[in-house]
């Protein structure tokens, strides 16, 4: 079990923030300054509604805070961000959002749905397996788990 942990903990640490292109703003610094309670996090994920900087103008950030004291475990924040003729701006947190390694993110006008995952039956608590699918509701952040 501390082997699963470790490779998991390895596996967050070294996944970038999918964006972090030529372009892109700094985006941990975007994402810890109004995620964190630190100011840093083990890991972070950007998922924009367009691959390239100078069209996206809405973002899913979801970051992976250490929690103090508890040996290894982590907290995850998700916000929703948007682009302003003054840059990216924090949205607002989504609450309700939960699981490890966000991914396939799609957008349309109203929500975006994106998969994590999450512990299947008999998975150990460090290593999910379950891919669950989420809808978040882009004008009141409402989250829907959709299996």
């Amino acid at each position: 079990m501390i082997a699963r942990t470790l490779v998991l903990i390895a596996a967050l640490l070294t996944t970038p923030v999918s964006a972090q292109q030529a372009g892109w703003p700094d985006l941990d610094q975007l994402l810890f300054g109004t995620m964190t309670a630190s100011g840093r996090a083990e890991a972070s994920f950007w998922m924009p509604n367009a691959e390239d900087p100078n069209v996206a103008n809405r973002a899913v950030g979801v970051v992976y805070e250490a929690i103090p004291g508890a040996a290894g475990n982590t907290g995850i924040a998700v916000g929703l961000y948007v682009r302003t003729t003054q840059g990216w701006q924090f949205a607002g947190r989504v609450e309700g959002l939960f699981g490890h390694s966000p991914r396939d993110h799609a957008f349309t006008p109203t929500h975006v749905e994106l998969t994590t995952d999450m512990p299947g039956p008999n998975d150990p608590r460090c290593c999910p397996t379950q891919p669950t699918r989420w809808r978040i509701d882009l004008n009141t952040r409402a989250v829907e788990r959709l299996n």
